[in-house]
């Protein structure tokens, strides 16, 4: 499980794989004061979660600092996520919400991230989730 926050939080976890390791899906989870959400986010059918690791592998590696946003869309649009710099700390939007029926719920929040340690150890931890799960079920 990946955490992004402390109090306020969005949470990555619960890998499925198909019976060859492909990655189906995850679970996302957000924690906002009075309101808990939770979706099972379908992973790309050629990239897994590639670019979801791929986007704060890019945030990390700019960890000083950048002009603008930076974005991540999943495969059906059910989750979004926008990085913008601040100087000292990444600004993080979320928005989890059905695909299907866009008008009928969805949660956005924003979380703040330090652009050091704390950006590096959600990445690193996002790329041992997905390594992870893949050598748990191949141990099985």
């Amino acid at each position: 499980m990946v955490e992004i926050g402390r109090r306020e939080r969005l949470t990555f976890g619960d890998v499925q794989r198909g019976p060859d390791g492909e990655l189906l899906s995850m679970s996302v989870s957000v924690e906002l004061e009075n309101l808990r959400a939770r979706r099972e986010v379908t992973a790309h059918y050629e990239l897994g979660f590639a670019d979801l690791c791929g986007f704060f592998t890019d945030l990390a590696g700019h960890w000083q600092g950048w002009s603008g946003t930076r974005a991540y869309k999943s495969l059906e649009g059910d989750l979004l996520l926008e990085a913008a710099h601040t100087g000292s700390h990444i600004e993080l939007s979320f928005t989890l919400q059905d695909p299907s029926f866009h008008d009928s719920w969805s949660v956005r929040g924003k979380l703040t991230i330090d652009s050091g340690e704390e950006l590096m150890r959600v990445t690193e931890n996002l790329l041992n989730l997905f390594a992870a799960s893949w050598r748990e079920d191949a141990a099985e």
